[in-house]
């Protein structure tokens, strides 16, 4: 088996964080930082959504051709799979300011990132 060797396309990982992202942003849409932390449920969501993220990142970042098209898009993937790893080893409490700043800063500034890397593979 090779490094670069994926069991699904990166074509596939590509479009599933672009979808978790629209997903991010409608669940966060029109709502304040304090109406977003009192709905339990879209908090569960869009911690369950990022972690997906930071996990399809991180083996994205094996793969050398996508590797280098984060580097040249900007795409911070280092952080984002600490992001997984910092809400998947908090335990026993949710990070809400992680989870609110990076759906409202980091995520929207990215999708278009994402979206260049999936269009350099098709």
């Amino acid at each position: 088996m090779s490094k670069d060797h994926l069991e699904r396309s990166p074509r596939l990982y590509l479009s599933e964080i672009i979808f978790y992202i629209e997903k991010i942003e409608k669940f966060t849409r029109d709502l304040t930082k304090e109406e977003f932390l009192k709905d339990e449920v879209k908090v569960y969501a869009v911690d369950d959504l990022m972690r997906n993220i930071g996990e399809a990142v991180r083996v994205l970042a094996k793969h050398r051709q996508i590797k280098n098209l984060f580097y040249v898009y900007r795409i911070p993937y280092a952080r984002l799979a600490d992001v997984r790893t910092d809400l998947t080893h908090e335990y026993f409490s949710v990070d809400t300011e992680l989870l609110w700043f990076t759906a409202k800063d980091i995520l929207p500034k990215l999708k278009p990132q994402f979206n260049k890397v999936l269009g350099e593979l098709k």
